[in-house]
């Protein structure tokens, strides 16, 4: 299990570094004003004039447009999500394997222990990295938001329901409170069934979002709050009620 530790503290390292910069106003500067690769540029550009196309359709609601962005991205990963939720089931099931393997020769021979499990892996067709994706792939889409928002003025002086700024941190701490609890509850049903070091994760990692969420601009927290939401619904529809179902 010390891989799946190791795996789940560098996605955990990871997102908070991304949520560390995107927080911070030195790197806000300096993000400005750095030359991207062409295709980030194509990416950011391309992500501001589809939030612009529904802002205007929501009369200059940035925020609904965001949300419905939201939506749309989170669709678009479904098949990737799915996915990982199969690898993840059937990294369950291996679980008395791995655990036979890791007694047998984690403490004697770590190498051969290695290539047992690596070995089972391969045989079983079951990629280990593979639950790591989605949550990758949400902290670049994260990203590319972030200077999308910094470098367009309609979106960084935008409003949400013409109340709360969207290019500055929310002031009620409504937002960082949402992100930070909807996090804690996206991470207990992904960890149902792992160790206790790795389900560590589960509370460090909303307080880091709570603290991170103050000093972020505001889109991002809402894009992390109803992309939170988004996947505990598609979590309780594709793991939890199904278990429920065949109990």
């Amino acid at each position: 299990m010390g891989f799946f530790v190791r795996k789940g503290s560098i996605v955990f390292g990871l997102g908070s570094l991304v949520w560390f910069l995107l927080a911070d106003p030195v790197f806000a500067a300096t993000a400005h004003a750095t030359a991207s690769p062409p295709i980030w540029d194509q990416a950011i550009n391309g992500l501001s004039d589809v939030i612009n196309y529904f802002g205007r359709a929501f009369n200059g609601d940035y925020g609904l447009a965001l949300l419905l962005v939201t939506f749309l991205i989170r669709m678009l990963t479904v098949p990737l999500m799915l996915r990982s939720l199969r690898n993840t089931k059937k990294m369950q099931l291996l679980q008395p394997q791995l655990t036979e393997i890791k007694n047998k020769y984690a403490k004697t021979d770590p190498k051969r222990y290695q290539e047992e499990m690596m070995g089972l892996y391969k045989s079983e067709g079951v990629n280990p990295v593979a639950g790591c994706m989605p949550m990758l792939l949400q902290l670049v889409i994260l990203t590319i938001l972030y200077r999308s928002i910094y470098t367009d003025p309609a979106l960084i002086h935008s409003k949400f329901l013409g109340i709360l700024a969207l290019g500055k941190p929310d002031p009620t701490f409504i937002l960082p409170v949402l992100a930070a609890v909807t996090s804690f509850f996206q991470q207990k049903m992904s960890m149902v069934q792992l160790d206790p070091s790795q389900r560590m994760i589960m509370y460090i990692f909303p307080v880091m979002i709570f603290f991170m969420s103050l000093k972020a601009f505001a889109a991002l927290a809402l894009y992390w709050v109803f992309s939170n939401i988004f996947t505990i619904v598609q979590m309780y529809f594709t793991r939890v009620r199904p278990s429920k179902s065949g109990a």
